[in-house]
């Protein structure tokens, strides 16, 4: 503590579940597997995904509890991990649930995939996977990546709580609940029109209270009534333009911040180019950065280059 290494001291009991100090003593001994994961790299013993871009590659990535091991296809190495997950299990005395675990491969053939999942012990997964709920795979998703969304967004409606509730009741809960299932997802992608057109009937339906035997006139546009309502609207946000703000502010992220993320685009994409607004399409740019050039100029509205 305070860079003086103090005396040992012994504990006689344990954390018990939902103890406040569990998550600060979790985020120790994750950070622990990071550095360890770091100085492999370091040395030479482990190499991650992406290492034309930056020094060794990107090779773990961790949000809480969950974490993604990144590996270059080197069968040596990946012992190297194995045993570095191993010894780390020793240490920290977390055991690592290697049967709900995943192995994929990037286009990698399944005799490859095989191989390391019976290294590491684990299930050969495919693409898409879901990480922290969102569906992330190498190419552009479908519209049928989308459909879970639909249904999640879906289950928190019910007939007999619409009719339990006021329209200004409905209202509410749209704006409280409804608007907000989706917002990580589209914090990261361009949803698909056909997407939003469902997400909105969905929000369209509970609010008239309609069902599938009878069919309820709806008063007013409902452009009119995701207006704000300094304009005569409602206030419910439109899908399509709050999609439009979460992905422009990306771009805002990567003139003003430093990161991982920003290192990496800025040596693909970029290429010594610091002027985003002359950056130019390509046909092998990924899905998320085309999505990205798509709102490019809402963010850039109002500039003018000299």
């Amino acid at each position: 503590m305070n860079n003086v290494e103090g005396p040992y001291f012994i504990s006689h009991k344990g954390v018990r579940q939902g103890d406040p100090l569990s998550p600060i003593l979790f985020n120790f001994v994750a950070d622990c597997l990071a550095r360890m994961v770091r100085r492999a790299q370091h040395n030479g013993l482990l190499c991650g995904l992406a290492e034309n871009l930056i020094p060794r590659g990107v090779a773990i990535l961790q949000y809480a509890d969950d974490t993604i091991i990144c590996l270059k296809n080197d069968f040596e190495k990946a012992r190297n991990m194995k045993l570095l997950l191993y010894l780390y299990e020793v240490m920290s005395g977390l055991k690592i649930n290697f049967s709900k675990s995943e192995i994929i491969l990037v286009n990698g053939d399944n005799d490859t995939q095989i191989l390391y999942a019976e290294l590491f012990n684990c299930q050969a997964g495919l693409f898409p996977i879901k990480y922290l709920g969102v569906p992330v795979g190498p190419g552009r998703l479908h519209i049928k990546d989308w459909v879970p969304l639909q249904e999640k967004n879906l289950k928190k409606l019910s007939t007999w709580k619409g009719s339990s509730l006021s329209m200004a009741g409905r209202l509410t809960l749209i704006n409280s609940n409804l608007s907000s299932t989706f917002i990580y997802h589209m914090s990261m992608y361009l949803l698909p029109k056909t997407t939003t057109d469902t997400l909105d009937k969905q929000r369209r339906t509970f609010f008239w209270q309609e069902n599938g035997q009878k069919r309820k006139y709806h008063l007013i546009q409902w452009k009119v009534i995701c207006k704000n309502k300094n304009k005569g609207g409602l206030g419910i946000k439109d899908i399509r333009k709050m999609n439009i703000s979460l992905l422009t502010k990306w771009w805002w992220k990567l003139e003003t911040e430093d990161g991982l993320w920003q290192t990496i685009v800025k040596a693909k994409y970029m290429q010594g180019n610091n002027l985003i607004a002359t950056i130019k399409h390509k046909a092998d740019d990924s899905p998320i950065w085309t999505d990205l050039l798509k709102v490019r100029c809402f963010y850039l509205k109002g500039r003018s280059v000299d």
